[in-house]
């Protein structure tokens, strides 16, 4: 073909020339940056090489990397790949979010732990998500020493005063990973320090998700008796009650049937051991109760019909244990608030009011429910103040009537026997719905609080905890 003048032909020339630099200029680039720019026209695979179903500790660097390798169809390692680190469950971190594979293929990542048991990271290309690997890992408890906070207790480590430490921190795992479940916190105290201190998220009785601490207060549902009685001893002491065995009737002069029909014959102390002989029935009776506003819910409960003659027949009765918050009020000199504060709160260096219940809060932290449980073990004292006298807390923590082969009921306190593969155990404890416990050992210095949520569940757990772990710390 001829051009028509050599105008036209230096355009031809050098319209051909630029594709041909083009073209070059995309070899090149492929060449150069194919895994990087071009990823998308390859079909990466990637292994895991190490790194997989390591245990280590919580929120700490797993000690071996976790290393992978990329590779194409037919096997050959790609270098400058982009891989993206993605935390898939457990908290943690990694040193970098994305890396890209070295000449033979590589990449290198450090992983540390966040506070769940079980933690996993994906791995994938930043080209095609359907290429990754899973990398597994758990994480065991780390132990932490309770946080001082100026409560009045004192804080040492659980390796001070355990002969077996690991036996707890392997309690808490069992939590954590879901072997006991629904457990809000587990507190330990030996000697009068607190040496444990775990809390987890959970729900409520009411339905609401909790993140709880220490700050959290808890809801103690049964435990208020323990409180109750507590505060009846302590009324006792301070000459608002004679003694717990003064009849019913004289708190409420304005019931003239509580004088009569063999009611007459119902004492403070039958309330205390749930031998009233009112006719009660935990099962149905309660809900009317809940329904009865607390200004009249004590008539509710002291109209019942008399059933068994009182002080020989145990039956459980939350009833007549809420009718003892009443039975002070009528009693003290001051309104219960102020009695509660002068006479238990200030003197445990607390600054809430004991978990009674109405008219005074039906909740209390851990750590206030561990106080409770430090004065009974201390005959009555918190560290060098008397609380509540020895002769109360003895007669409150002794068997009045047996429930079962191994469950014994005292003042709003029972009693229990603990077997571990060595040992029997003598317990007196506080417990309550849902999972609420204060275990106390005296043998041991040892007070366990535990609140949960196993309100439609087994809620008899912590017992099992304290069996094969807490008490086989000690041996």
């Amino acid at each position: 073909m001829l051009f028509n003048n050599t105008e036209e032909l230096k355009f031809k020339l050098l319209n051909g020339l630029i594709k041909w630099v083009s073209f070059l200029a995309f070899l090149l680039l492929f060449g150069c940056n194919r895994n990087i720019e071009f990823e998308e026209s390859f079909n990466f695979t990637i292994e895991l090489i190490s790194g997989d179903d390591q245990i280590g500790l919580q929120n700490t660097t797993l000690l071996e990397d976790i290393i992978v390798r990329v590779v194409n169809d037919t096997g050959e390692a790609i270098s400058g790949v982009t891989l993206n680190v993605n935390i898939i469950s457990g908290g943690g971190k990694v040193n970098k979010a994305s890396i890209i594979t070295t000449d033979e293929g590589f990449a290198k990542i450090s992983w540390e732990l966040g506070s769940d048991y079980n933690n996993s990271i994906e791995i994938y290309t930043s080209s095609d998500k359907s290429s990754s690997v899973v990398v597994n890992a758990i994480a065991k408890y780390k132990y932490v020493a309770p946080v001082y906070d100026d409560d009045g207790w004192e804080i040492t480590n659980a390796g001070d005063l355990l002969l077996n430490e690991k036996k707890v921190y392997d309690a808490i795992d069992e939590i954590r990973k879901g072997t006991y479940r629904k457990i809000h916190s587990i507190l330990l105290s030996v000697n009068g320090k607190l040496i444990l201190e775990e809390y987890f998220s959970g729900t409520n009785s009411f339905g609401d998700f909790i993140d709880y601490d220490r700050d959290t207060p808890h809801e103690l549902q049964s435990v208020n008796k323990s409180f109750r009685g507590a505060m009846i001893g302590i009324a006792i002491d301070k000459g608002f009650i004679q003694d717990e065995k003064v009849p019913i009737s004289g708190f409420f002069p304005e019931l003239d049937y509580l004088t009569k029909d063999g009611k007459e014959a119902i004492l403070l102390n039958h309330f205390l051991n749930m031998s009233s002989g009112l006719q009660w029935d935990e099962s149905t009776d309660l809900a009317g109760f809940y329904e009865t506003p607390f200004s009249t819910a004590h008539t509710y409960v002291l109209s019942k019909p008399l059933e068994n003659t009182p002080g020989t027949f145990f039956e459980y009765n939350t009833g007549t244990s809420f009718v003892l918050n009443r039975i002070i009020m009528n009693a003290i000199d001051t309104d219960y608030e102020t009695f509660a504060r002068n006479h238990y709160s200030n003197l445990v260096e607390s600054s809430a009011l004991p978990g009674t219940g109405e008219p005074l809060d039906f909740r209390n932290t851990p750590r206030d429910m561990l106080k409770l449980g430090q004065v009974y073990l201390n005959e009555g004292k918190w560290k060098d103040t008397q609380v509540i006298s020895k002769q109360w807390v003895n007669e409150s923590t002794k068997v009045h009537f047996t429930v079962s082969p191994n469950s014994s009921y005292g003042y709003q306190w029972w009693i229990r026997n603990f077997n571990t593969s060595t040992q029997a155990y003598n317990c007196f404890y506080a417990a309550g719905f849902g999972g609420q416990f204060i275990f106390v050992i005296k043998e041991l210095g040892l007070v366990a609080v535990f609140t949960g949520g196993n309100f439609n569940s087994n809620m008899s757990i912590p017992y099992e905890i304290m069996e094969n772990y807490i008490l086989e710390a000690f041996e």
